[in-house]
């Protein structure tokens, strides 16, 4: 009996898994049905989504709508916003591409100029284009006997100091010729005296005379013969540039006498004095001196006489010497730029420098690179050397 009814059962099992598998399908496809007509239905107007909230600590702040699209902005800058940056930047400075329009050009924008700064150590001289064979060979000794014939020459209430920036063998930094004198910037109208006793040897203008390079270089001038003779030499100071001659040649003078007063007549840029030493020929340019080396120092000053040169004991020419003094100053020199000018028949120097102040000094140059340096000790009324060498 039980082998007959066991066919029968399984068949019946079978037909109710098949039906049940047809109910599930049935189901889901009733689901998905609904699913579609709910899409196709329009919003509820009433209902909105809910709206997001962030944290900030333990307190829930809500967003607003604004707030909650910015989200996105915020995430953006933190992503993207570098990377756009940085291809602009490499866009901005790559090369620009050539046009075939006409290139603009650009403005004449005046920039400001650095005023420079002053500095204690000297810097290397441009190395001058001359000959050093064509300048005088040096005396083996540096040293002798100073010779200050030459008092003041400003009268009272005037400027008694020499201008820095264009001593004598100076270039004025390269702006100006060769120097062949000192000057003393003063206003106009300052008395001019007589830097020592003597006969003015010519007084007047060099419009039809020559006293410089040319004439009317000094334009009114007056030419002093000292009285005391130096080694056998006649030594004559020279005043140019003077505004009125109040002497005349062959008159006789003491020292502090007014022979004028200070102008600008001549080749002058501003009122002052040039002031030139000259040895046996007054009216020749090219036999001056160092007036330094001529002027007495002031007070509790000295003056110091330097010589700078190579290997081989030539005069190096434009070099830059910078020394500092007990008063702790910074004063500088330029050896003299060309032979035109000459060296002092006693010392052989190529810079010098009067009003000093007494005490010990440390000079130095560049030379080929190397710093040449000397301490040397200056002594009131009385003339240092001071020989910078490799």
């Amino acid at each position: 009996m039980r082998h007959l009814q066991s066919p029968i059962l399984n068949s019946r099992r079978r037909a109710a898994r098949s039906d049940a598998r047809q109910c599930v399908i049935l189901g889901l496809a009733l689901c998905t049905l609904c699913l579609i007509l709910a899409a196709c239905l329009p919003p509820d107007p009433v209902s909105d989504p809910p709206t997001p909230t962030a944290r900030h600590g333990d307190a829930a702040a809500t967003l607003t709508g604004d707030a909650a699209a910015t989200l996105a902005a915020a995430e953006f800058l933190a992503t993207r916003v570098q990377q756009v940056l940085t291809e602009n930047a490499a866009a901005l400075t790559s090369a620009p591409t050539a046009t075939p329009s006409a290139t603009p050009t650009p403005s004449r924008t005046p920039t400001r100029t650095p005023i420079p700064t002053p500095t204690r150590t000297p810097t290397a001289s441009p190395y001058p284009t001359l000959v050093l064979a064509n300048f005088p060979t040096p005396p083996a000794a540096f040293t002798g006997e100073p010779h200050f014939f030459f008092e003041r020459p400003i009268g009272e209430g005037g400027n008694m100091f020499i201008a820095s920036s264009y001593r004598y063998g100076s270039t004025g930094s390269h702006r100006f010729e060769t120097h062949h004198g000192v000057e003393f910037p003063n206003t106009a109208g300052v008395p001019l005296v007589a830097v020592a006793p003597g006969v003015i040897y010519y007084a007047g203008g060099d419009q039809a005379q020559a006293f410089g390079p040319q004439k009317d270089f000094y334009g009114n001038l007056v030419v002093l013969e000292v009285a005391q003779p130096w080694r056998d030499h006649k030594v004559y100071a020279l005043y140019g540039h003077m505004d009125q001659v109040l002497v005349q040649a062959g008159q006789p003078v003491n020292a502090g006498d007014v022979l004028g007063t200070v102008g600008a007549t001549g080749v002058a840029l501003g009122a002052h004095l040039h002031l030139e030493a000259r040895l046996d020929k007054p009216e020749s340019y090219w036999d001056t001196r160092n007036p330094e080396l001529w002027l007495r120092p002031r007070d509790k000053a000295g003056t110091v006489a330097v010589r700078v040169t190579n290997e081989r004991g030539q005069y190096l020419p434009g070099m830059r010497v910078g020394f500092t003094c007990s008063d702790g100053a910074y004063r500088f020199l330029d050896t003299y730029w060309d032979f035109g000018v000459n060296p002092d028949d006693a010392y052989g120097e190529n810079a010098a420098m009067t009003d000093v102040p007494e005490g010990f000094c440390q000079f130095e140059t560049i030379y080929t690179g190397k710093k040449l340096t000397q301490t040397a000790r200056v002594t009131a009324g009385e003339v240092a050397f001071v020989w910078l060498r490799p």
